[in-house]
Formats: C-alpha cells, structure tokens, sequence
C-alpha cells in the first residue's frame, strides 16, 4: 500500500459511552468536521445574526470576531452531539445540517447532554502520564 493509500485508509476512532444506562457511539472528528465547525458555524452565525437584527461590520475582521460571538445559536450544543453520535460502524445517527434532527437533540434531558460531554471529555483528555514509581 502507498503512503497516500495509507493515510486515506485512516478512518476516525469509534468509541462506546454510556448515557444513562445505554451504550452509544461516538466517532473522532474528521477534518471535514474540524472545517465545518470552523467556517460553516461562521456562515451560520452571520446568517443568525442577520435574522437577529444585529449589523455587522464585515469590513474589520477583528470588530466582526467580537460580533459574532454574541449571536445567539440556538442548536450549538445539539450540532455537537448530531455530529459524533454514530453506530457501531461510525455512521452518523443525526444530521448536523437538519433542522428536524436539532431540533429533537435540543428536546433531550439534561442528563443526555451531561453524559454525552463527560464521555467525550474522558475519550479526548490525553490520560496523565505515570510517575516515575509506577513506570518502574
């Protein structure tokens, strides 16, 4: 296999959580995730922020940043669990882009939200390195 035929077979990792008492998946974000969240979340909050009455100042990047962090989004935390929640397979089990799917996410307790963000905290929180006495 070549080296570019390796790097592209590198599928993002699935792991089991638990919500509640039932096991879940989750997936590690692709680079298309990383960029969607980046610059599609920016298109989503101009648009927002438009719908909100709020003008915003496209000439001055840094005026515009500040801006935007004060839109409000209303399926912020939703998009984050519609785009890692998959199968065992790593198949999404929402659509981060659909409307009807955020919507349903946003409807969930508390509790689901909690869960989800404690399993993906201790899957993404490199584990502490061991001492020097249990490394011997």
């Amino acid at each position: 296999m070549n080296l570019r035929d390796k790097l592209l077979n590198k599928t993002p990792k699935v792991s089991k959580i638990k919500i509640g008492e039932d096991d879940y998946f989750i997936r590690e974000l692709t680079v298309g995730d990383h960029n969607s969240m980046i610059y599609r979340q920016r298109q989503r909050l101009v648009q927002l922020a438009e719908e909100q009455g709020i003008e915003l100042n496209l000439d001055d990047e840094e005026v515009l940043a500040k801006q935007l962090a004060s839109v409000y989004d209303p399926y912020t935390l939703a998009r984050s669990m519609a785009i890692r929640l998959c199968d065992e397979k790593g198949k999404a089990l929402f659509d981060p882009d659909n409307i009807e799917d955020l919507k349903a996410l946003s409807k969930l307790d508390s509790e689901v939200l909690r869960d989800f963000n404690k399993s993906v905290s201790d899957i993404t929180t490199p584990k502490a390195l061991a001492s020097d006495e249990n490394s011997k």
